[in-house]
């Protein structure tokens, strides 16, 4: 057990992911405390303080940077607020963990980077599938040439079924900007040697296809070319019935890794129904490890100055995808990473 006193965090945004990672830091981390929440919502922050024990809860962001006690803060608002709120907390000097996505344009990702960098504060971005037990497994593999050199590559999203959503009220290009994302990244992460050069994306309204022409999409498949030849694909679908399925594969000139399983476990029920398995149906179960594991990760980060972590630069790259596929959707054609 480290001899140093807990480090001091707060929540900025007491919506569903927000309150699973408050409560990671207030139930699940012996080395951090959550000192305060902040949400707009009237009654939001207070009611999730009184269920976790955190001291401070505050509708206004600006007074919860302006507390000294807290030394890093938890961003985990709408993706739009992402980047201003990671600027005004890196004035306010505070280390910085931001869910994904960091930013929705390049512009605001190198504000973003640039302010925490200016202000010398840790930058860390959420991408927990790199936490995941058999994804780590699955890079360690990679990095001691298990796989030979690295050819093809797969990362696939399919949420849980039935899709409970409203396409009214979704984000427009919500599918590469919360949902790829996470693939994205994942995809470069595990073809650390090479660079991505050209995006080809095709997307539809699969699940819902009366908002076809509304500009929702709810089914997509992306594939990214990288400049040693390797080439990788992307999927996502909003509405998988059998569960939460997160997988990744990597196929090389000495073999293949494979992670992810949407099984909950290797126990299979043999009855009179068949044989069958129980399926992970939310993310905060499927990657409760992951999530406990980069906040730390951060935690440290925050009190050592060191990012071991996904970093703002792997935030603005997995964007740069993200924008590669949304111009290649709506243009029709293979878009070059270098007119992104």
């Amino acid at each position: 057990m480290p001899n140093h006193r807990p480090v001091n965090i707060g929540l900025i945004g007491a919506g569903r992911i927000g309150s699973f990672h408050a409560e990671s830091v207030a139930r699940r981390l012996f080395d951090a405390d959550l000192v305060a929440i902040a949400d707009p919502a009237p009654g939001a922050a207070e009611k999730l303080a009184a269920r976790l024990g955190a001291p401070k809860a505050y509708t206004s962001v600006s007074e919860l940077l302006a507390n000294p006690e807290i030394e890093g803060v938890v961003i985990a608002t709408p993706a739009r607020f992402h980047t201003s709120v990671v600027v005004e907390a890196a004035k306010a000097g505070k280390a910085v963990f931001c869910e994904k996505p960091m930013a929705l344009t390049l512009e605001e990702a190198d504000q973003a980077i640039a302010a925490t960098a200016a202000a010398k504060v840790p930058l860390q971005v959420g991408f927990n599938r790199r936490w995941d037990q058999a994804f780590h497994e699955g890079r360690t593999a990679i990095d001691a040439g298990k796989v030979g050199s690295v050819q093809l590559l797969r990362s696939l999203t399919r949420d849980p079924g039935p899709y409970g959503g409203d396409p009214a009220k979704t984000p427009l290009w919500t599918i590469f900007y919360e949902t790829l994302i996470h693939d994205f990244d994942t995809l470069l992460w595990l073809n650390p040697a090479a660079k991505p050069v050209e995006v080809t994306a095709i997307a539809d309204a699969l699940v819902r296809p009366d908002f076809a022409g509304r500009g929702f999409h709810d089914t997509a498949v992306v594939t990214i070319r990288f400049d040693n030849g390797s080439i990788a694909v992307a999927e996502a679908n909003f509405c998988a019935m059998y569960g939460y399925d997160i997988r990744g594969e990597v196929f090389g000139s000495g073999g293949m890794v494979t992670m992810g399983d949407v099984r909950r476990s290797s126990m299979t029920l043999y009855d009179n129904n068949g044989v069958s398995n129980d399926t992970w149906r939310r993310d905060t179960d499927h990657f409760v490890h992951g999530y406990t594991a980069q906040l730390a990760s951060f935690v440290e980060a925050t009190r050592t100055g060191t990012v071991t972590g996904p970093t703002g630069k792997d935030a603005r790259n997995a964007l740069a995808i993200a924008l590669a596929s949304i111009k290649s959707v709506s243009e029709r054609r293979t878009v070059q990473l270098s007119d992104v």
